[in-house]
């Protein structure tokens, strides 16, 4: 599908993380990835930028997010829904529904409770 091209060459970063995940640590991804659909859907990128670690500003500069959040939100629409699907080694996914199609994201957070992983992926089961 056209849509998903930008994922190939626009995919913004993803850092492996290696900690367990205990259910405080989830409900802190859960609050966190609440507040990136929010700073998404009301163009805040500056806001967004500022929730992420050193290592992610390493992958990525606050102008390629920009540019890659108003793609995505030109192509997809509104962030209506987020809905987790599990966290393995640290690293939260969820089903990230916009109003023209749904995704996987991933979503983890660096020792300082910064964004280390933020990327979208086509949704699968």
């Amino acid at each position: 599908m056209k849509q998903f091209a930008i994922f190939a060459c626009f995919a913004l970063f993803s850092l492996a993380a290696n900690a367990q995940t205990a259910p405080s640590d989830t409900a802190k991804l859960n609050a966190l990835a609440r507040q990136a659909q929010r700073y998404f859907n009301n163009n805040q990128v500056d806001s967004l930028y500022s929730l992420m670690g050193a290592m992610s500003k390493q992958q990525i500069s606050a102008d390629k997010l920009r540019e890659v959040i108003a793609q995505l939100s030109g192509q997809l629409g509104k962030w209506t829904s987020l809905e987790p699907r599990g966290v393995q080694e640290g690293i939260a996914r969820y089903k990230a529904t916009f109003a023209m199609a749904s995704l996987d994201f991933y979503l983890s957070r660096d020792k300082e409770g910064k964004i280390e992983t933020f990327f979208f992926k086509p949704y699968q089961e």
